[in-house]
């Protein structure tokens, strides 16, 4: 028995060691944090994008253009959605790298920012449309420059980046996460071999625990990002259980995609007027860019 104790506690050494080893020997894309937070900010510049506005048009063309610029293949999926009288008009923004890739990867975000202020501190703001520089804009800032890293270092696996509108419109969940129903209930692509989505990732004092139903439904998926994350020294991902939080991964995950929630739901901005660009920053941005294509990189070395 003591010999075998000894012969398993040499293999683990052993194993450990190669581990590190491979760990050092992966090479990430680099992630250009400042451009990312550019990024943020051009959206923000359109005007709140709530569907049916002229910003949500001005900044629908300018992010299928950014994604153009960067991918394979970029769709733009138009649709309509009832919202008690009224006819919505919604699009998704589909971009594809490497669509003949064995493994898939899954990357997505809302782009879409909600038309009600409801949790504004003063009254007489909560019938205004927000700015959604958090909310929505940092998720899909941070993917637009993965989009360029990808781009300058192509991915062996297929990539697939997902921009869902409507996630934010309505007064009740019944009305929101519009976007991620519909590209949920008609996907007939390749099976999704582990699925990220961002959301509130920009706050200056970003801090990511564990989004219950993503630990739940995808642990292994939770499991590959923090580690990456850990390995890339992001320290925003903390190893602590947060809330289960309503959001697009749900869909996903009722699709049987198995998708996480990177989001910091603990921002005291969150649906007010308040959610501007200066509330957050480029280093948070660079955190999750950093994890993500990182977890790629790690991936593809495996």
């Amino acid at each position: 028995m003591r010999n075998l104790s000894i012969i398993l506690s040499v293999a683990l050494s052993i194993t450990g060691a190669a581990a590190a080893l491979w760990a050092a020997e992966v090479k990430s894309r680099p992630f250009d944090a400042g451009r990312a937070y550019g990024d943020l900010v051009r959206q923000c510049a359109f005007g709140p994008r709530v569907p049916g506005s002229a910003a949500h048009e001005g900044c629908a063309q300018w992010l299928a253009g950014e994604l153009g610029g960067s991918t394979d293949e970029v769709v733009v999926r138009r649709f309509t959605v009832a919202v008690g009288e009224r006819r919505l008009p919604l699009r998704n923004i589909i971009a594809t790298f490497n669509p003949r890739g064995e493994r898939h990867v899954l990357l997505c975000a809302h782009w879409d920012s909600r038309p009600i202020a409801d949790r504004d501190p003063d009254p007489g703001n909560r019938k205004k449309p927000i700015l959604g520089a958090n909310d929505g804009a940092s998720g899909v800032a941070v993917l637009l420059e993965i989009a360029r890293a990808l781009r300058a270092d192509p991915p062996k696996q297929r990539v697939t980046i997902v921009l869902f509108d409507g996630e934010d419109y309505g007064e009740s969940l019944s009305d929101m996460f519009l976007g991620s129903r519909v590209f949920a209930e008609r996907y007939t692509g390749p099976p999704v071999d582990w699925a990220v989505l961002l959301d509130m990732v920009g706050d200056r004092d970003l801090r990511i625990p564990f989004e219950e139903y993503s630990l739940k439904q995808a642990p292994l998926v939770v499991d590959r990002i923090w580690g990456a994350a850990a390995r890339a020294g992001s320290q925003a991902f903390v190893r602590e259980r947060g809330p289960a939080i309503m959001d697009d991964h749900v869909s996903l995950l009722r699709k049987g995609i198995p998708c996480i929630d990177v989001i910091d739901f603990d921002y005291p901005y969150w649906h007010t007027l308040a959610d501007t660009p200066d509330k957050c920053s480029p280093e948070s941005l660079g955190q999750v860019g950093r994890a993500l294509l990182r977890a790629i990189a790690e991936e593809e070395a495996e």
